[in-house]
């Protein structure tokens, strides 16, 4: 029986009892080690992509779709199955040629069985067996990572990470995600929720985040976060470059306007920078005082500010973190840029051939 067909039952625990059934089926596909390409699946709240890559992470044919989630998780995972078979047909690549799927894709989730407990961006994806479909409808063996891990991975394996052993991966744009490298292995955690470094407590009873709590990393240096402090910073600097950038409607700057503003020296938007440099190394402190990572990678907003940025960070992090771990550590932006999600996914099954 399809799952396509099971999912349009009235009951979620129908679903979730047929893909536990998957799960432990013998005849469900293995990975094949021998095989020379891999597919690589992103899932997004608004994009969904699919790639075919040889094993050295080369992408050789892409596939993207809007996601359209609103119209629910029996969609977008038939979506995902014609997308990958469209894929492969353009790189004239067989099911045999394929060694199996990686898939990143927002959290909650499971890695172990492959079920996905709704993620803030996918509405109605009420403990969805993502592995269970994509391995009957492709017969591939899929395998399933957290977004912030998957990226970690990808720019281990492919980026700024390389030749490192221990790295947190950071991601800062709408919200600030993290990944862990620890001895040279991803580090879950045994709830696979570990690296939720965005949620760390920097300001005591200040801003309250998206999670519930205030105070939160994220709640001060994420993009909506500094566009937020930028906005009330407005209030008193009525003569700031922010607002001519949005000819006076505050209501429009954004993390870019800071930026940019703060390219011109406007005082207001080099005030916010400063204050987030600081939130940042008061975290990065933590983390580095914890964990003596090697190197942390930090992406998105860092990547397009770091020569606004990366300096008052490294200054800032001088003062939070002794001097031996403040010297064996570097920060830097990461490398892989809009490429990250393609090859997060790829990262995630090249981990699996590895492992």
């Amino acid at each position: 029986m399809p799952v396509s067909a099971i999912i349009h039952g009235e009951h979620v625990s129908r679903f979730t009892h047929y893909a536990s059934r998957m799960l432990l089926s013998a005849s469900m596909p293995q990975i094949n080690k021998d095989a020379p390409y891999l597919i690589g699946i992103d899932i997004g709240g608004t994009k969904l992509a699919v790639v075919v890559a040889d094993r050295h992470g080369q992408v050789i044919q892409k596939v993207r779709r809007p996601t359209e989630a609103m119209r629910g998780p029996d969609a977008v995972v038939r979506m995902l199955c014609e997308m990958s078979r469209d894929v492969m047909a353009l790189a004239s690549v067989s099911t045999e040629e394929v060694a199996g799927i990686g898939v990143s894709c927002g959290g909650p989730l499971d890695t172990s069985t492959g079920i996905v407990y709704s993620p803030p961006n996918l509405p109605d994806w009420e403990a969805v067996p993502l592995k269970a479909w994509l391995e009957e409808e492709l017969q591939l063996a899929a395998y399933i990572e957290n977004d912030a891990n998957a990226g970690a991975l990808a720019e281990w394996l492919f980026g700024a990470g390389r030749g490192y052993q221990t790295l947190v991966y950071m991601t800062m744009s709408t919200g600030i995600g993290g990944g862990l490298i620890l001895d040279g292995r991803l580090f879950r955690g045994p709830g696979d929720v570990a690296g939720e470094v965005g949620h760390m407590t920097i300001v005591a009873d200040g801003p309250k985040c998206g999670c519930g709590k205030y105070g939160c990393l994220e709640a001060l240096c994420s993009g909506p976060s500094i566009a937020r402090r930028a906005r009330e910073l407005l209030q008193t600097e009525p003569a700031s470059f922010m607002l001519k950038l949005t000819d006076g409607n505050s209501d429009l700057v954004t993390a870019k306007t800071v930026m940019d503003a703060a390219r011109q020296d406007d005082p207001a938007a080099l005030r916010i920078v400063n204050e987030t440099a600081r939130y940042m190394a008061i975290g990065l402190g933590n983390i580095v005082n914890i964990l003596n990572p090697q190197i942390i990678i930090i992406g998105t907003i860092l990547v397009k500010a770091h020569d606004l940025l990366l300096a008052p960070i490294r200054d800032y992090l001088r003062r939070e973190t002794w001097e031996r771990v403040y010297d064996m550590v570097q920060i830097v932006p990461a490398e892989l840029g809009d490429a990250v999600g393609d090859l997060a996914a790829i990262a995630v099954i090249q981990q699996k051939l590895a492992g």
